[in-house]
C-alpha cells in the first residue's frame, strides 16, 4: 500500500536493506508524523536500482508524462489489452525535431571548431595569412606615397604660389592679410615644413623595413600640413581683392588651397584605414603561427560539452514524448483528448497489470511512492541531503515490496521508504 506523506520532521542513521536482487545503500532515516495521531511513519533513504521484478495481477499504475505537450495520437482504447512497450499516447514532436536539429549542427560546428584548435593552424591558413599580410603592406606602402604626394602638391605646388622664397627661412607671404598674428603663424609653419619635408621622404625610403615608423613621420606631418592649408584657407578668406589682387586671382587662390587642403584630408584618412588593416592583418598571422593557447581549447572543450548536453536534454525530451505501457495489461482510463496540452505529472492514462516479470528494471520500495490526486512522486535526497518531491511513472508493481519507476527517477539517486513506527 503506497502512504501519503504530511510532514519530514527528523532524519536518522539506519543500515542498508536489500531490494530484489539489488542492495538498496540506506543514508539517513526519517521520522513522519501525522498531525492527528501519535503514529509516525518512519523512513530511510535508499538507492533506485536495476533489479529483476515480478508483477502481481491487477495491479493499477496511473501513467504520465514528464514534459508538457500537446497530444497528437491516442492508438487505444479503455479496454484493450497491450503488451510491455507499446504506444498509449503521443504529443506533437515537431518543434522537438526542429531543436534536435539545431542542436545537431551546433554539436558538429563545436567540435569542428575544437579539432581546428587541437590540430592547430594548417599550411593553407598559413599561407592565406601570409598573403593577407603581403596585400595589406603594399596597400599601406602605397597610402604612405599619396600621403606624401598630396602633401607635397598641396604646399609645393598650391601654398607656393602666395609665398616668396617659399622653400627657406625668409618665407614671406604675398597676399595682404589683415590679422598679423595670423601672418606670423602661417610663415611660421610654412618655413618648419620645408626640413619636415626632407626628413619625410628618407622615412618613406626606410618604409619597407621600418614601416611603423614611416606611419609615425607621415601622420605627423599631415597633421602639421593639415594644420597650415587651415590658416592659409582663413588667410586668403580674410584677403580683400583690389589693388594687386584681382577678384578673380583670389578666387583661384583660395579654390586651389582648398582643394589641396581636402586631398591632404582625403590622403590621411586613407593612411589610417591602411595602417589599422595592416596591423590586423599581421595579428592574425601571429595568431596563426603562434596556434590555440590552452585556454582556448579549454574555452572551447565547454561549448562542446554544453552544445551536447542541450542535444542529448533534446534527445530525452523526445523519448518522453511518447508514453508506452511498461508493462503488459489492460487499458481502464484515458484522461486525455486530441489537441489536448498537459503537464508534467498529469495522470492521462491507467493500465491494470495482467502480470509477468522483468530481468532487469528501475525499482523502488513501493512504500517510497506518494499519490496525491491521481499523481506519483517520491521524495529524492538532494545535494544538502534535503528531500525533494519529484514525481514518477510507476510501472510493474512487485510482490515483495518493489515497484518499478519508468521514468523520474536514475539508477543510485536516493528516495525516502516509509515504515510505521509508534512514537515513544
Amino acid at each position: 500500500m503506497r502512504t501519503r506523506l504530511v510532514s519530514i520532521l527528523t532524519f536518522f542513521s539506519r543500515p542498508a536493506v536489500a531490494l530484489g536482487s539489488a542492495v538498496l545503500i540506506a543514508a539517513v532515516a526519517v521520522g513522519v508524523a501525522w498531525r492527528t495521531s501519535s503514529i509516525i511513519p518512519t523512513g530511510r533513504y535508499v538507492a533506485a536500482a536495476e533489479a529483476s521484478i515480478t508483477a502481481q495481477g491487477g495491479t493499477t499504475s496511473n501513467l504520465s508524462f514528464q514534459i508538457p505537450g500537446q497530444i497528437v495520437a491516442i492508438p487505444v482504447v479503455i479496454g484493450q489489452n497491450v503488451s510491455v512497450g507499446a504506444t498509449l499516447i503521443s504529443l506533437d514532436r515537431a518543434s522537438l525535431l526542429a531543436a534536435r536539429a539545431g542542436a545537431a549542427a551546433n554539436v558538429e560546428a563545436a567540435q569542428a571548431r575544437l579539432a581546428a584548435l587541437l590540430a592547430g593552424t594548417r599550411p593553407e591558413q598559413l599561407a592565406i595569412n601570409q598573403t593577407a599580410v603581403t596585400q595589406a603592406q603594399n596597400a599601406l606602402a602605397s597610402a604612405l606615397q599619396a600621403a606624401y604626394t598630396n602633401a607635397d602638391d598641396a604646399v609645393h605646388a598650391k601654398a607656393d604660389q602666395l609665398f616668396t622664397n617659399p622653400r627657406n627661412a625668409s618665407a614671406q607671404l604675398t597676399i595682404l592679410v589683415p590679422d598679423e598674428m595670423l601672418v606670423n603663424r602661417i610663415q611660421t609653419e610654412r618655413i618648419a615644413l620645408e626640413p619636415a619635408f626632407s626628413a619625410w621622404n628618407r622615412a618613406l625610403a626606410a618604409a619597407s623595413s621600418t614601416p611603423e615608423t614611416a606611419v609615425l613621420v607621415s601622420e605627423t606631418n599631415m597633421k602639421n600640413v593639415a594644420a597650415f592649408l587651415d590658416d592659409l584657407t582663413t588667410g586668403l578668406a580674410e584677403t580683400q581683392s583690389g589693388g594687386s589682387i584681382s577678384a578673380a586671382a583670389l578666387s583661384g587662390y583660395q579654390s586651389s588651397v582648398n582643394a589641396g587642403r581636402l586631398n591632404v584630408l582625403a590622403a590621411r584618412s586613407g593612411l589610417i584605414s591602411a595602417d589599422t588593416a595592416y596591423k590586423a592583418a599581421v595579428g592574425a598571422l601571429t595568431l596563426a603561427e603562434a596556434g590555440a593557447t590552452r585556454n582556448d581549447i579549454d574555452a572551447q572543450q565547454a561549448v562542446v560539452d554544453a552544445a551536447e548536453a542541450a542535444l542529448a536534454g533534446i534527445n530525452v525530451s523526445l523519448r518522453e514524448s511518447t508514453l508506452t505501457a511498461p508493462f503488459a495489461g489492460t487499458v481502464t482510463a484515458l484522461n486525455a483528448s486530441l489537441g489536448q496540452t498537459v503537464a508534467p505529472g498529469q495522470v492521462v492514462a491507467s493500465l491494470q497489470s495482467s502480470g509477468g516479470s522483468k530481468a532487469s528494471a528501475l525499482v523502488v520500495p513501493t512504500s517510497s511512492i506518494i499519490e496525491n490526486d491521481g499523481h506519483a512522486f517520491v521524495y529524492v535526497k538532494d545535494g544538502s541531503g534535503a528531500p525533494v518531491k519529484t514525481p514518477v511513472t510507476t510501472g510493474l508493481v512487485g510482490a515483495h515490496d518493489t515497484t518499478e519507476i519508468t521514468s523520474g527517477l536514475t539508477a543510485g539517486q536516493e528516495v525516502l521508504t516509509f515504515g510505521t513506527g509508534t512514537a515513544d
